[in-house]
């Protein structure tokens, strides 16, 4: 399928899938043959349990993640499921038992439980409507294990104070961009909302599957979700299709894009602006689906939608010439630019006037509607 002028193979996703839960399934079996041969071998789901990632690819310290044992606990076959297992909650005071539901405690507290007690404890979790996304009433060991992040509130309380607008937003990818939604729904596990004041939402390899979505103790629109939705599982996405990254770069995935740029505060590595290019590309589609779509959305909402549109319009740019460099990427990579450079043309040609009248001098980081607001006030 296409995203703006770009092309997705979709063999090449579900084979680079099966190769993640390949490593995975080795990497079990040489932890713990044992736990290995109480799995269902051929179940490729349980092989890209988020929480698999996290355990064999994160950075975390062994005594503050979830341990194997509770993390695959759900995904054995009831009468082969051990008699006893200790389980450990969250910091919110939440045993996560993936496959299965939660348990609520006290933060931080380890229960040795039995299967039955297991059963008669469990709290049922939340999906996506119509998909097998989990919805998480947890913030995940990748999340809250980040150095220095902060919380407003507990996942599952932010969760429920914008389910309504979250919902609306995944309405529209189902029925009005169902294509990137069966992309999304093929390697993304779960959703995460969370409200921190200071972590940015995030994808990442070392908990492959998840998206978060920080709503930064703010109310959010359905827009700022189609925003987030198309980016950071458009970062799930990429880091599927991307997986030889050798393929594409010619320097390593972290070498400093600053060898290649004069400006002195550019910190990122290629293969994180390389990410940028196609997450804004999965962006600019979506907002571009919902301009066309006006009868789904009020006034004020598609005056977000074209403001977000210009704000990632003018980042896309200066890194697509950033990018457009042979020392960084190699003729497939190149191959990959001249798509999301042709999507950037398709957004140009329609909605160039338009954009070029509005004016983004007070924006921080991350895009604030309140603010462009200010700027550019609704008529």
């Amino acid at each position: 399928m296409k995203i703006l002028q770009f092309y997705i193979s979709d063999l090449l996703l579900a084979q680079n899938q099966i190769s993640l839960a390949d490593t995975i399934r080795m990497a079990i079996y040489q932890e713990n043959e044992v736990l290995f041969n109480l799995l269902d071998y051929e179940n490729d789901i349980l092989f890209l349990e988020p929480n698999c990632f996290c355990y064999f690819l994160s950075d975390i310290d062994p005594e503050n993640r979830m341990s194997l044992e509770q993390t695959l606990f759900g995904y054995i076959a009831e009468e082969k499921r051990p008699s006893k297992i200790a389980v450990k909650a969250d910091l919110f005071g939440l045993v996560n038992l993936p496959n299965l539901g939660y348990i609520q405690t006290n933060p931080f507290e380890v229960l040795w439980l039995s299967s039955q007690e297991i059963e008669q404890r469990l709290l049922s979790g939340k999906f996506v409507k119509n998909s097998s996304i989990r919805l998480c009433l947890h913030p995940t060991d990748h999340l809250s294990c980040q150095k220095g992040v902060v919380f407003d509130e507990s996942v599952e309380q932010s969760l429920a104070k914008h389910q309504k607008q979250l919902e609306k937003a995944i309405d529209f990818f189902q029925n009005q961009v169902s294509d990137f939604w069966q992309l999304i729904t093929g390697v993304n596990n779960q959703f995460v909302v969370f409200s921190s004041p200071n972590h940015n939402s995030f994808a990442s390899i070392s908990h492959h599957g998840t998206a978060y979505f920080n709503v930064e103790n703010k109310q959010k629109s359905p827009i700022f979700f189609i925003d987030d939705i198309a980016h950071q599982c458009g970062h799930v996405i990429f880091n599927v299709l991307t997986l030889e990254a050798t393929k594409f770069l010619k320097v390593s995935k972290d070498y400093p894009l600053r060898g290649f740029s004069t400006n002195p505060q550019e910190n990122r590595g290629v293969y994180g602006a390389f990410h940028g290019l196609f997450t804004y590309t999965t962006i600019l589609h979506s907002l571009d689906k919902v301009l066309k779509s006006e009868t789904l959305f009020d006034e004020k909402q598609c005056h977000e939608a074209l403001g977000r549109m210009g704000f990632y319009m003018h980042k896309f740019y200066l890194d697509l010439q950033l990018m457009s460099n042979s020392e960084i990427l190699t003729h497939d990579g190149l191959a990959y630019h001249k798509q999301f450079l042709d999507g950037y043309n398709t957004i140009l040609l329609e909605y160039g006037k338009e954009l070029a009248l509005l004016d983004y001098s007070n924006q921080p980081y991350t895009f604030q509607y309140d603010l462009f607001n200010d700027l550019n006030p609704l008529q």
